[in-house]
């Protein structure tokens, strides 16, 4: 019985290792990105909650005066943060495919309800029209938002 407990608990250690990251590295949120009062909307999109969360808020691609692009969650976004680790992705449908990384941009984890920018490397490819909360815990879509 013990060794079946020891099992489960790297079993499940092993799990949430891999859902919350591509890397064993943690993923630091970094929303203090400075961007300029003059930026433009891009892409913008409404969050769809899912797995019965309060997720609500907007998100969007925005290219600054410097011309770098982030993207943005709106002052109103909120989810279910108990778990820790939610993330936000670039996707290119509303459900996250972790097993095909041609499917999906990381692009930080979020810890508090609120306005954010997110410093992306440059402008996402077209392929990706959605942006999705998840969380990595448990592996699980707490919401969507297709940009339009």
């Amino acid at each position: 019985m013990k060794s079946f407990i020891q099992l489960l608990a790297i079993s499940f250690l092993t799990f949430m290792l891999s859902c919350s990251s591509d890397s064993m590295e943690p993923i630091i949120p970094d929303d203090s990105n400075q961007v300029s009062e003059n930026f433009v909307v891009l892409k913008t999109g409404t969050l769809t909650p899912q797995s019965s969360t309060n997720t609500r808020g907007m998100v969007q691609l925005v290219r600054d005066e410097d011309n770098k692009f982030f993207i943005r969650l709106s002052d109103d976004f909120t989810t279910k943060f108990s778990t820790g680790t939610v993330t936000v992705y670039l996707s290119t449908s509303q459900s996250l495919n972790l097993n095909n990384t041609s499917t999906y941009q990381l692009v930080s984890i979020v810890g508090k309800s609120g306005e954010h920018f997110f410093s992306l490397p440059g402008i996402p490819d077209e392929k990706f029209t959605h942006g999705i909360i998840w969380c990595g815990a448990a592996g699980i879509p707490f919401g969507f938002a297709p940009m339009n």
